[in-house]
């Protein structure tokens, strides 16, 4: 029996080792080590290289020099590569794993880097805007919407999405017995890859948090961001705290007009509910069996058994109804997820509230 060794990224997979990783990686693409450690330099430009790229730029001919600073005025990672030209190259890196970015703080890394305020080694940094190079790691999972959010800021340069496949690509260029830190990295990436694609294969029943995450972004293709209706106004997936401890949710979001209410559905992991979201403290129960009676009438009408939930809530946000089915996921005969009938049941939802805002 082959005993499998520790990996030292299941114990340090957090931001801040992540960050390291990355500083290691671009240390090496140094050219000083290009003959005294091929192997992890030519590792090194390959990463280098692979971040150039999302900006459709080659990066530098030679990359002879590496500074980096590490949590500098909070930047994550800020690589000052070629400093010996008039103008060198910056790598500003918002590295993620699982969160997201919050607080505004992409725009005021851009503009602590642009203003020449960002110091690396000890020494302030300036590029000039063909010269910096914003990139948004992320290797945890992501929605389309979340990486829309930040590809259509307006800032210039902008930011590029750099995700786990595009990272464990550019190192599996590479010799992957370089280094067993290396080895470690490539592994932790692609079993974190391995999982999230696990839906296709494992029973609904037995998924973990990450085949969930990798169906909902399978998911959000199929259902596509835009349908023939001009009052849709969300799509998207993520997790939804709650005191029960959480769960990851898909929704869809349409917007009526008259009542200025919210409407959607939303999975709650097995669970498929239509909600509605309402302005202000009056009349929050009448909106709720308003919507109720409306929506219970449209799934008879769509092919669709919708019930009264176990409770009705009070709040801002209340589930209305839920479709009586324990789970929406369909399954085929050998118990994995039928997708094409799958995406047909979340379709149903769709007409369902469809026209239940059209006669609301």
């Amino acid at each position: 029996m082959t005993t499998q060794r520790p990996n030292l990224f299941k114990y340090g997979g957090k931001e801040l080792s992540q960050d390291a990783m990355i500083c290691w990686l671009l240390k090496w693409a140094n050219k000083c080590y290009a003959e005294t450690y091929p192997d992890h330099h030519q590792a090194g430009q390959n990463f280098a290289k692979a971040l150039f790229r999302k900006h459709d730029h080659s990066g530098p001919d030679d990359i002879c020099t590496v500074k980096l600073e590490m949590q500098a005025s909070r930047i994550d990672v800020l690589a000052w590569i070629n400093d010996e030209d008039e103008d060198g190259y910056a790598l500003l890196i918002e590295d993620k794993t699982d969160s997201n970015q919050h607080s505004g703080q992409l725009g005021r890394y851009h503009k602590l880097v642009l203003d020449g305020d960002a110091q690396v080694e000890g020494k302030k940094i300036k590029p000039s805007k063909c010269r910096f190079f914003p990139i948004f790691l992320k290797t945890g999972n992501m929605s389309l919407a979340d990486r829309g959010a930040i590809q259509e800021q307006r800032w210039e340069p902008p930011y590029r999405v750099f995700e786990r496949k595009e990272f464990l690509d550019s190192l599996l260029d590479s010799k992957q017995d370089v280094s067993e830190i290396l080895t470690d990295f490539c592994n932790h990436l692609q079993e974190r890859e391995e999982d999230s694609n696990s839906w296709e294969e494992t029973p609904p029943a037995d998924w973990s948090w990450g085949a969930w995450e990798g169906f909902y972004r399978c998911l959000e293709e199929e259902i596509g961001p835009h349908i023939e209706t001009d009052n849709i106004t969300d799509i998207n997936w993520g997790y939804v705290h709650n005191q029960a401890g959480g769960f990851l949710g898909f929704w869809r979001y349409y917007y009526d007009a008259f009542s200025r209410d919210e409407v959607y559905w939303q999975t709650e992991q097995e669970t498929l509910c239509f909600k509605i979201s309402v302005e202000g403290d009056g009349n929050r129960g009448k909106r709720r069996w308003h919507w109720h009676e409306r929506i219970v009438e449209a799934g008879k009408s769509n092919g669709m058994t919708v019930v009264k939930p176990a409770r009705f809530g009070s709040g801002k946000t209340m589930t209305v109804a839920v479709l009586e089915e324990v789970d929406w996921r369909q399954t085929d005969g050998e118990g994995r997820l039928d997708l094409e009938k799958t995406v047909e049941e979340l379709k149903k939802a769709e007409r369902v509230l469809q026209a239940a805002v059209s006669t609301s």
